[in-house]
């Protein structure tokens, strides 16, 4: 994730790792709200055949979702909402 800009490649690992940590649940095997925040993200960005969304472009809801989210950055990797 560049500083200002999420790709839909960082969107769908954030999905990842939120599935992997808190997989859906119950009978109707609910997404967390997280997860499914992060999913109605992705699919809109699918939909409008779009490769990534500015940061300012999200919802609040969006970015905590990120923020807890988004894969670490390694070091040499431009730092972004997630503080990496």
């Amino acid at each position: 994730m560049s500083a200002g800009r999420v790709s839909i490649g960082e969107l769908e690992a954030a999905i990842n790792r939120a599935r992997a940590a808190q997989p859906a649940a119950g009978p109707e095997s609910s997404l967390t709200l997280e997860v499914a925040t992060l999913a109605a993200l992705y699919g809109r960005l699918i939909w409008e055949r779009r490769d990534g969304v500015e940061l300012d472009a999200l919802s609040d809801a969006e970015r905590v979702a990120l923020r807890l989210w988004l894969p670490p950055r390694g070091p040499g990797r431009a730092e972004g909402a997630a503080g990496g």
